[in-house]
């Protein structure tokens, strides 16, 4: 068995002005002009970045509105300027050691204080420290900040590198409309584009700036191991100290943490006799387990939190330096037990075996500035875990997101796969690069190692399935690639890692064979081994609602399907009513998949029946249908990998424990994978998510021979005796079911296959299997629901007899503050009924089958009872707008 324990604490970061130590916050307004001057007198708020600022100043148009992603693409071509001046006063100045901080900067710059220059930048995911005391005067002082284009840093690393070999690829496809060499930098590789995003390759300074100033230490980092002792925790802290590099460090440590009873302290003296940059404080404490409550992820438990404070006072009293913290304690572990073929990939937490539910992030905005909201942020992981999320994978093309984002996943319960940010690419491996690229590991990882959420670290995202699989002709030369991927992945990213945490589980890529794949020497044959480790599954040909096609792997952590954004949003992203039309100029722009709107016409056409292209509601339907093809085709494959969680088939596949979708979130108005469109709004996929990932589920399997397993899965750790299992069959044009069966179940952790029909011969079919639909409800012996509703559509209902049914809504009243009750009724069965509103808030359900003449749905959401009447829609399939 191959085990990594992990106990992580969650840090809030709080440094101000205290006794001697001092910051100057340099946020706010800067100046700024491009470097021809040509244009001149703007100005620029920091944190931020170029695009926003020109935006805010009127030179270019909103860069999401029709092709202003192209349009202004002449912005990071040109070198830009930065600049302020500022004041500083005689408790800043008379310091021993006054440094410039740049928390991120993005990504090429010159710094320069009063003319003179103290440093130079070349990595967005660096916090960047520049000694200033030579050059601070007392009084006013001036920064100079000059970017340099990140588009020709790129192309010119790009030449320079071409003359040994290339770094493949060279290029984005052409229907990215992106730009070239994004793997030379290290910037947010989709800021160059990507299938789902616009290529904004921007500058600024994207996190805070200030000056600090201390005369003996700072602590610039805290990271905390907690190891299992039986009945204590054994707490190691390691504090890193930056230290006057003049004198010996001299002083007291302080360690406060609460418990469910206390405050624990504990005090040490440091002295330091040698003058040194950095300092690194280990200290080891063991306290009862019963002193804590354990922190679980979401659906588990609650989420206890600790303070912990760390304070360092000097010898003389006259300066001190704190890290505040919280405190999650738990226990982690990636279990690859060695089975008959290959090995498990399961997640174990507080030793509680966990089926990861949940989704990949991709950045929260394309411009990094506008990723530090918090309201988004909060906005996106509650939305997560009101689905029964318990884990998202933070994916290796964009960046390590803000503190914020983490301290929220802390909070709520959300485990987090974090890559480090490479993908789908090679990387080149020249000194300078590697150098860069070590910083950038051990600061993200001093930075983010105490959160409780984090629970894996992984090297990178596609890139040894790229080179094994020559994705782009890495076979030409595979020594050399090979030897870089080590080089860079196993030797540099690895290495840094597990030498600043070697607390939680590493995995050099994703898809990867996990510890298969470092018995072959870190490279796989097959990366996508169903045997072993996590795979990424995407198949745009077959049928995505036929169960069939999917892998029986272990963990699946990439999968998706395509879908359109809502007609209001694609209408905010144009002012010109005629841009709404699947093969317009503006729709092509739009979708950067290669296909991609053949594709999406495929999958919806295997089940639906779309109007002829050339009817006036074509563009209307396509975008209904192709959300209701990508909620379905994901229901059924994300079902499919929980049945097969604690059983295995003839060739030792299955023991899935693992069902991470490809997208949660999108960073414009554009076709894409997301469950969340760009304006917040839950597609029919993310309503659907809260059905899948439900902790109790009934679903079924249709085979290819016509027979169909039900199963019930359960994550909860107790069991449900005497439940109640009802099956019905209706036809479309009928509120009574035409058959039913019932049966008691106990409903027991993990996958439980409770009964088995052949559809052709059993109490539950009808006629023609096209017209009917069976009908899953799960109560427990309260007559309860346990479960939510679900239903298997055993044909394609392109060719079923389902009515235009009259659905309407009937009165809407007001529950509670937030709460509102809707009532639906209709004419005759509904597929896939959808209310719409523009009101921030959601639905109890959506996208339903609806069998009763009424049914009720609830909104949460600030609004009042006439607003909700005036701006929600109710549509279905069969509405007459898509005939």
């Amino acid at each position: 068995m191959v085990k990594f324990c992990a106990l992580i604490l969650n840090t809030l970061l709080q440094i101000s002005y205290i006794n001697s130590l001092q910051r100057l916050i340099l946020n706010g307004y800067w100046n700024l002009e491009d470097s021809n001057a040509k244009y001149t007198n703007l100005t620029g708020t920091i944190p931020g970045g170029i695009y926003t600022d020109l935006q805010n100043s009127n030179v270019i148009n909103n860069i999401f509105v029709g092709s202003n992603d192209v349009d202004t693409r002449w912005v990071s071509k040109l070198n830009w300027n930065y600049s302020r001046c500022f004041e500083v006063n005689e408790k800043l100045f008379y310091h021993d050691q006054i440094y410039l901080v740049f928390e991120g900067i993005d990504t090429f710059a010159e710094v320069l204080v009063n003319g003179q220059t103290v440093g130079t930048t070349n990595n967005m995911f660096v916090r960047y420290e520049f000694d200033v005391k030579d050059q601070i005067e007392f009084g006013k002082n001036c920064i100079l900040v000059h970017f340099k284009s990140p588009v020709e840093r790129a192309d010119f690393f790009a030449k320079r590198q071409d003359k040994y070999y290339s770094v493949l690829p060279k290029c984005v496809p052409n229907e990215y409309h992106g730009e070239c060499h994004v793997n030379h930098i290290r910037k947010m590789q989709a800021s160059f584009s990507w299938d789902w995003g616009p290529a904004f390759p921007s500058m600024g300074i994207w996190k805070m700036v200030y000056l600090e100033a201390y005369n003996h230490t700072i602590i610039k980092d805290v990271t905390v191991k907690i190891e299992d002792l039986g009945d204590k925790w054994m707490f190691n802290l390691k504090t890193y100290m930056q230290l006057n590099k003049l004198k010996c460090l001299s002083g007291s440590l302080l360690i406060k943490l609460s418990t469910d009873f206390e405050t624990i302290e504990y005090m040490h003296e440091i002295n330091q006799k040698d003058k040194i940059q950095e300092f690194e404080d280990h200290r080891q404490f063991q306290i009862r387990k019963e002193k804590f409550t354990l922190w679980w992820p979401n659906g588990y438990g609650e989420q206890k939190l600790y303070k912990l404070k760390v304070q360092f006072v000097s010898s003389d009293n006259q300066e001190t330096t704190i890290k505040r913290l919280r405190v999650g304690i738990r226990k982690i572990e990636l279990v690859q037990e060695r089975l008959e073929e290959g090995f498990n990939f399961f997640f174990k937490v507080n030793d509680i075996p966990i089926f990861a539910k949940g989704t990949n992030m991709i950045p929260i905005s394309i411009l990094p500035e506008l990723g530090q909201d918090i309201k988004k942020i909060r906005y996106l992981l509650q939305s997560c875990k009101d689905v029964h999320m318990n884990m998202i994978r933070i994916w290796g093309g964009g960046v390590y997101e803000s503190d914020e984002l983490y301290s929220v996943a802390d909070e709520m319960g959300i485990l987090i796969w974090q890559d480090f940010m490479f993908a789908c690419s090679m990387y080149p491996t020249n000194e300078e690069f590697l150098n860069t690229v070590k910083m950038e590991v051990q600061q993200q990882i001093r930075r983010l190692q105490h959160h409780a959420s984090i629970a894996i670290w992984a090297g990178n995202n596609e890139n040894e399935a790229a080179l094994v699989q020559n994705w782009y002709g890495t076979d030409a030369n595979f020594t050399l690639y090979k030897k870089d991927y080590i080089k860079l992945y196993v030797d540099t990213v690895r290495s840094v890692a597990l030498m600043n945490d070697d607390s939680r589980p590493f995995l050099v890529s994703s898809p990867t064979n996990g510890i298969k794949s470092e018995e072959s020497g870190f490279i796989a044959k097959n990366p996508q081994d169903q045997l072993n480790g996590d795979v990424h599954y995407y198949n745009y040909v077959m049928d995505g609602w036929d169960q069939n096609i999917y892998p029986v792997a272990r963990f699946v952590s990439e999968y998706g399907y395509q879908s359109m954004p809502f007609l209001e949003s694609l209408l905010k992203a144009t002012n010109d009513n005629t841009d709404i039309i699947i093969g317009s100029k503006f729709m092509e722009h739009r979708q950067h998949s290669p296909g991609g709107f053949a594709t999406m016409q495929t999958l919806i056409s295997k089940r639906l029946q779309l109007p002829d292209q050339n009817s006036a509601n074509f563009t209307k339907a396509f975008i209904f249908y192709s959300q209701i093809s990508q909620a379905m085709s994901i229901k059924i494959e994300t079902e499919y990998y929980r049945q097969w969680q604690n059983k295995t088939n003839s060739v030792g596949k299955g023991n899935t424990m693992g069902a991470l979708y490809w997208q949660l979130n999108d960073v414009w108005a554009a076709p894409s994978w997301s469950g969340i469109d760009f304006y917040g709004n839950w597609k029919m996929l993310h309503y659907y998510a809260k059905d899948f990932f439900a902790p109790v589920i009934v679903t079924a399997h249709v085979l290819v021979n016509r027979e169909i397993n039900v199963y019930i899965i359960s994550d909860l750790l107790h069991p449900v005796y005497d439940a109640k299992l009802t099956m019905y069959t209706y036809n479309w044009n009928s509120f009574n079911p035409i058959a039913s069966v019932s049966r008691s179940v106990d409903v027991l952790h993990g996958s439980q296959l409770v009964y088995s029909f052949w559809y052709d011969k059993s109490k539950l079919q009808c006629d023609a299997r096209t017209n009917c639909f069976i009908y899953f409800i799960l109560k427990n012996n309260k007559d309860e629901l346990i479960a939510p509703v679900n239903f298997v559509l055993p044909d394609a209902l392109k060719t079923s007899n389902i009515e235009h049914a009259n659905v309407r809504i009937r009165s809407i009243n007001q529950v509670t503050a937030e709460k509102f009750s809707i009532q639906i009724e209709t004419n005759a069965i509904a597929a896939f009924v959808w209310l719409q509103t523009d009101i921030q808030g959601s639905f109890s359900r959506n996208g339903f089958i609806m069998v009763d003449k009424i049914c009720e749905v609830f909104f949460i959401g600030s609004t009042t009872v006439h607003e909700l009447k005036t701006s929600i829609n109710i549509t279905h399939l069969k509405h007459l707008d898509y005939a």
